[in-house]
């Protein structure tokens, strides 16, 4: 198993007296700057003024006015003719989220949380699309560039409180973005500096023995404002709700501005993660939680792997930089590039399958190391004029990705049966599987050109991209080199008309593309599998108001899917298709400057419409035909509630599939959240930038199964979980 060892702990430890030394320097600085106030006066409660947002500067509130995730270009939502959801941090805030599957619950079309996985990954279902293992949708882009993977579990995650908005773009989105699931894709917004001195430290305490401490500061280094920074941070350690299993975690994203005018910006972004612990990441089986067991249920607690051998830890290191300069009024020149390091250590034990006495488990053991290095580069040339009544914005970019990964994984083994009504673990024999070693290469070059074009009200957008993506793979132990070699061209067109009244319908044809790895019968390698959706819908935006509507009704077909190969039964072959349709609608609105409100509702009938298979003209495992969400926070402003702030919200997920054949379904649930937080300044003026907030998540701990994917591959759903945290900001 493995711990925090005792350079992690110099390490959390050294960040905690880092927090506190900046606490005290700031509580210096309050005690300096305290200014008496008469008792009953209206006080201003953690309002950050934002003037002229930018698509990736920070929000005030809940509502966004602005993306670059749909286009590459910073442009306005009401005139992006394609569903987007902006999740703001002071919406992360209100709601206590730990993760970027936790922000993600309040959104429309979007499902995460399947898997039990505090700190592992994050992984969603978006318009029906996602999966588990290696095709799960995992959240894989960070400033607008892909967040690459290792070979098998080597996926990376991006601590939530590092950034500043959690961007979704439904739909095909291979023309910006190459190859990406057809459901859409999930844009992480690091917190970048800003031109204002801030500062914000946080301790949290919460359920199963949690510890956080996190802090944020920055601002300008010279009274010109030519170099900005900012340094995000934080350390936590917690045991999760499953037996012998912790989380922990070291974060640390330092990053850099240099303006020299106002034609140029270069902003210099690194960031180091150490999970030495993510958590439990397994499954347990169908019969005992969602079906009958004659030895009872089986508990949210229960751990089915073995305690002394359990545990998965990575480190992330990111270098990076995002540049832009503008010549002219016509062109600006933009270049975004990452460069990471990876790797991990995965040993877990998981439930193979169940012996007739229905308590009896089957277990095999997988061990993974991995190691990776990967690259990505993104050339932008934005040109902006006229050609008669039309306006245009055009964009040409070129990008590149690429990675260097290995691997050693193996599975199988001999591990002894474990009663779940009685589970003794450390009993032999337990034998090892081998892990015979794997070595990748992959690279992928697209070249893409978009024109948003403007005439009065109406505004088109057409785009096309061209991708070659190849990969090399060769296993050490038989020397066998596999290749695969993909282009793919991909494309968007949409048309949108933004009336005076605030109403802005649209409609809009996008495809995409992603890599499939493996071949078929005869050797022949996988072809990428190919998404098309069909959309139309509406974005509303009342003049004068913060209130923001958009609903969509789309149809959405994924093909060359692997499905049974009939003539070949250990093969399969690439005649499967999956379509989507559905519904959705999402509603963003502060009224007052006090009541922040956001309401989704979300309609998807997905159905695996061609397969050689158990799950022909069925549904895919897991996606619920309905899910819902309400939430509300409202602050007291002024009277004796002042500095008070309430917030409540509901979360409803409708029953799925539970296996290809559906042969059984999970149960639907409904979930509720709360907050409460009191701004200490409306006691004392002496305590301002000072608050405390009390998260409950699941607030009835309802006791539920997320998702199943098999008869072995369920997984319970967060139970309550209460976080108290106290803050300063200056």
């Amino acid at each position: 198993m493995i711990g925090i060892n005792g350079s992690n702990r110099a390490m959390w430890q050294a960040g905690v007296a880092l927090a506190a030394l900046v606490a005290g320097g700031a509580g210096t600085a309050l005690a300096q700057g305290a200014q008496a106030q008469p008792a009953g006066t209206a006080i201003g409660l953690d309002t950050i003024e934002v003037q002229g947002e930018r698509a990736s500067g920070p929000v005030n509130g809940y509502v966004a006015r602005r993306s670059d995730t749909a286009t590459k270009t910073d442009t306005p939502i009401m005139e992006t003719p394609q569903s987007v959801t902006v999740v703001t941090r002071d919406q992360m805030d209100d709601q206590g989220a730990q993760n970027v599957s936790q922000a993600l619950r309040y959104t429309a079309g979007v499902l995460g949380e399947t898997r039990l996985s505090m700190g592992r990954y994050d992984s969603v279902f978006i318009r029906g699309f996602g999966g588990s293992g290696g095709t799960a949708g995992f959240v894989n882009n960070l400033d607008g560039l892909r967040y690459q993977r290792g070979i098998n579990f080597l996926v990376p995650t991006y601590e939530s409180w590092g950034l500043e908005r959690v961007e979704v773009l439904r739909g095909p989105s291979s023309v910006v973005f190459g190859q990406v699931k057809p459901g859409g894709i999930v844009n992480m917004v690091s917190k970048r500096p800003k031109e204002e001195r801030h500062g914000e430290v946080q301790l949290q305490f919460g359920s199963h023995e949690r510890a956080q401490m996190a802090f944020d500061f920055g601002g300008p280094i010279d009274p010109q404002k030519t170099w900005l920074y900012r340094v995000v941070g934080l350390g936590r350690a917690a045991d999760t709700q499953v037996d012998y299993t912790r989380e922990e975690r070291i974060f640390i994203a330092p990053s850099l501005t240099y303006r020299p005018n106002g034609a140029t910006s270069f902003t210099l972004m690194a960031s180091f993660q150490r999970d030495p612990e993510t958590g439990f990441y397994g499954f347990i089986p169908a019969v005992g939680t969602v079906l009958p067991s004659r030895a009872g249920r089986i508990r949210s607690e229960f751990f089915p792997g073995e305690p002394r051998f359990e545990g998965y830890s990575r480190n992330q290191a990111n270098l990076g930089y995002a540049f832009e300069h503008r010549f002219n009024d016509i062109f600006t020149f933009r270049q975004n590039v990452r460069i990471s390091d990876l790797e991990s250590r995965n040993r877990t034990v998981a439930v193979g399958g169940i012996a007739a006495d229905q308590k009896t488990l089957t277990r095999r053991a997988t061990i993974s190391n991995e190691h990776a290095r990967t690259a990505g580069i993104d050339n932008q040339i934005q040109a902006d004029f006229r050609t008669g009544p039309l306006t245009h914005k055009v964009l040409f970019g070129v990008d590149g990705y690429w990675t260097d990964a290995k691997a050693a994984t193996g599975a199988g083994g001999t591990v002894q049966s474990l009663d779940f009504t009685n589970p003794i673990y450390g009993r032999l024999p337990f034998v090892l599987p081998a892990v015979p070693r794997t070595t990748q290469t992959t690279a992928q070059y697209g070249i893409y050109l978009q024109d948003q074009i403007k005439l009065d009200r109406l505004s088109l957008l057409v785009g096309g991209r061209f991708d070659r993506a190849e990969a090399r793979t060769r296993a050490l132990s038989t020397g066998i080199l596999t290749k695969q070699d993909d282009t793919a061209r991909t494309g968007r067109v949409a048309l949108m008309y933004n009336f005076d009244n605030g109403f802005a319908p649209y409609a809009s044809y996008s495809t995409s593309f992603e890599p499939q790895a493996g071949t078929a019968f005869g050797g022949t390698p996988f072809k990428p599998t190919e998404g098309e959706q069909y959309e139309a819908g509406f974005k509303y935006e009342l003049p004068g108001t913060t209130a923001f509507l958009q609903a969509s009704i789309y149809q959405l077909t994924q093909t060359n899917v692997p499905t049974a190969d009939l003539a070949h039964p250990t093969f399969q072959i690439q005649t499967g298709e999956i379509r989507a349709r559905g519904v959705e609608v999402e509603a963003r609105a502060t009224v007052f400057d006090n009541l922040d409100l956001v309401a989704a509702y979300t309609y998807t009938d997905a159905e695996v419409t061609k397969s050689g298979g158990v799950d022909l003209g069925k549904r895919p495992p897991v996606v619920p035909r309905h899910t819902a969400a309400l939430w509300g926070h409202y602050t007291f402003r002024t009277g004796v509630l002042s500095g008070l702030g309430l917030g409540a919200g509901v979360r409803y997920v409708g029953g799925g599939a539970g296996d290809p054949g559906n042969t059984f379904s999970t149960p639907a649930y409904t979930l509720v959240d709360a907050a409460i937080s009191y701004d200490l300044a409306a006691a004392s003026p002496a305590l301002k930038g000072w608050k405390v907030q009390v998260n409950a998540q699941n607030l009835f701990d309802k006791e539920y199964i997320s998702g199943c994917y098999g008869t072995t591959q369920c997984s319970f759903g967060l139970r309550r979980t209460v976080l108290a945290t106290l803050s300063y900001r200056w």
